[in-house]
């Protein structure tokens, strides 16, 4: 896991400052992209990238800069894989008119703001994944946002319905920001997907068509919110740095697209009532190897095999809208609040079913067969763990209507998400039974398939019984 401390990679504050000063030399390079072609932009990546990969071992700068491992593959890879990206983000803006701003966000965020959080993270007492995190965050946000700023104005490129191009350029660099940091906890310091991975997500949402983009208060409070959250969560070993920042992301997300904390709101109930009873006789479900791994601390795996499809549900809630489905005609956007509040049912309803239900004195039986099996076995149903999961969708369903999340609608939405969130959980142990069984999905997958189907069947019965 990112960040690395000093020692642990041959790392050494001189060798971090020669490393993140070649990142920021290459970096400034962008500010030259509103004057230039696409082609040239391109080439002069592209020229830079063979430059590294040629550069003699016996060089100053190589010696300078190379660390063990760098010394080891005869190449400085870091900033090898660093070019690489650009390179591939920059033939997209050729191929897919990929926005140059984009890219030029992305050297700002990983050149400069990961770069003053690396130094800071060595140079800095207590809990350095902390710092780091907020550093990234900060610094991050900041430089991508003046370097896609300063391109965008000066290259006079278009913004989503006339929006606001400080507005616009703020939210992406918090996304892309966002995105690269939670890629930082789970893949190596220097791979490619980080700035990869943050590109596209600036990408896509900036190829939405907003009928208004948040201001850049709104944008800082959705991500404050969740990460002081997600810290607090972390500090008391809930979730790990990948789930912390997992959750910024999600309720960054919620927040801007959900119009309001209601529906973050529910997230933290499913992330509450998660964290509390995956603690719930930890001791008894650790030696009946039931027990969640890494002491009950959850990762980016968990959040996102539970609450990615609620997230798609949040963001075309905010972003389609009233939408024309083929097959269904004109749907009110109700239809997304329901996917949304099944999906989530049936999360914290399997959540609690497992482990509650995995505390259970007697055999479950095997949802296929209906044989006696170990307790924690995948697909094992219990009576204890089917309330277990009818008390877990209630809860998403009360919290939903006391937030005032239903309107008018309140009856049938309560009702039906109580009904999927039991339904999901069956679902979801239907498929634990047969493809988790035989490896063909993981843990996250089977949670991510389930809470998928349960989803769109809760927005099918919405839409032929009750709109």
């Amino acid at each position: 896991m990112y960040p690395r401390l000093p020692g642990e990679a041959g790392h050494s504050i001189s060798y971090e400052i020669k490393k993140q000063s070649a990142y920021i030399s290459l970096g400034l390079l962008a500010l030259l992209f509103p004057f230039i072609p696409k082609e040239l932009i391109v080439l002069g990546i592209l020229l830079g990238t063979i430059g590294i990969i040629y550069m003699p071992k016996g060089s100053p700068l190589f010696k300078a800069m190379a660390s063990e491992k760098d010394r080891e593959a005869g190449v400085l890879l870091g900033p090898l894989k660093f070019c690489g990206a650009l390179l591939l983000l920059a033939i997209l803006t050729i191929v897919l008119n990929f926005p140059v701003y984009v890219l030029a966000a992305v050297i700002g965020a990983v050149a400069f703001g990961e770069g003053t959080a690396s130094i800071v993270n060595l140079l800095a007492k207590g809990d350095r994944d902390v710092f780091w995190s907020v550093t990234l965050l900060v610094m991050g946000t900041a430089f991508a946002f003046i370097f896609g700023t300063w391109v965008l104005v000066k290259g006079e490129y278009p913004v989503p319905n006339g929006a606001d191009p400080l507005y616009f350029m703020f939210f992406l660099s918090v996304i892309g920001t966002v995105t690269g940091a939670l890629l930082y906890t789970i893949v190596d310091e220097d791979d490619i997907a980080v700035p990869l991975g943050a590109g596209m997500a600036m990408w896509l949402f900036s190829s939405f068509n907003y009928s208004r983009v948040p201001d850049p208060a709104e944008i800082a409070v959705a991500v404050a919110i969740p990460f002081a959250i997600g810290i607090m969560s972390y500090k008391l070993n809930a979730v790990d740095l990948s789930g912390a920042l997992s959750g910024v992301m999600l309720g960054l997300f919620m927040i801007v697209f959900g119009e309001g904390l209601s529906w973050f709101a529910l997230i933290l109930v499913f992330l509450f009532l998660g964290a509390l009873f995956t603690k719930y006789k930890y001791g008894y479900k650790k030696k009946l190897g039931a027990a969640e791994a890494n002491a009950g601390s959850r990762g980016y795996k968990n959040v996102f095999g539970n609450c990615f499809v609620p997230l798609v549900f949040v963001v075309l809630y905010g972003v389609v809208g009233t939408a024309n489905i083929p097959y269904f005609g004109i749907v009110d956007k109700s239809i997304y609040l329901v996917g949304f509040l099944g999906s989530m049912a049936m999360a914290t309803a399997d959540t609690l079913a497992s482990e509650i239900g995995s505390t259970y004195k007697g055999q479950p039986w095997m949802i296929t067969t209906f044989e006696r099996v170990p307790p924690g076995t995948d697909g094992g149903v219990s009576p204890l763990g089917e309330a277990a999961s009818l008390f877990g969708a209630a809860a998403i369903a009360v919290s939903a209507f006391l937030m005032g999340m239903m309107g008018s609608g309140a009856g049938p939405m309560i009702f039906l998400t109580v009904l999927m969130g039991f339904v999901g959980t069956n679902i979801d142990s239907l498929l634990g039974a047969t493809l988790q069984h035989q490896r063909i999905l993981s843990n996250a997958g089977v949670n991510f398939a389930a809470t998928l189907i349960t989803g769109l069947l809760a927005m099918l019965i919405y839409y032929l019984f009750f709109l």
